[in-house]
């Protein structure tokens, strides 16, 4: 199987709609990063893990499957201020019709979403929201 690794233009227009989606503009502004400086203002979201692999489909065209991980960072509240942002992350994207900067996107689906305590730093809740996705040329 051939494809092509398309997950840097899928990171490039997820950041891009999370910065431009209002409910996730009220929560956090537009913190959302795919590198956090070592003293982040909370809340944040960052876009991290991103795992792709081939894929293709009839006619030749082809791309990848990717999965990708939003983490959303939260100080102060705990659960109470992590899952709204989760929620407001999920209703951003899930089943998204984004434009890429390179292809087009299949499709965008929500996984999953887990609340973790950061053991890193005292008070702060990681949400971990997780996404899979085709996007192909």
């Amino acid at each position: 199987m051939s494809g092509r690794d398309l997950s840097g233009p899928l990171r490039r227009a997820v950041i891009a709609a999370l910065q431009a989606d209002p409910g996730v503009a009220a929560l956090i502004g537009s913190r959302v990063y795919d590198y956090v400086s070592a003293a982040p203002a909370y809340p944040f979201l960052r876009c991290t893990t991103m795992i792709a692999s081939p894929w293709e489909a009839t006619g030749g065209v082809r791309g990848s499957l990717v999965r990708l991980q939003v983490d959303a960072f939260t100080k102060g509240y705990g659960r109470a201020a992590a899952e709204p942002l989760a929620a407001a992350v999920v209703a951003a994207l899930d089943e998204a019709d984004l434009a890429l900067p390179e292809g087009f996107l299949v499709s965008l689906q929500w996984r999953q979403t887990r609340m973790l305590d950061d053991p890193a730093e005292q008070g702060v809740t990681h949400g971990v929201i997780e996404f899979e996705s085709v996007a192909a040329l």
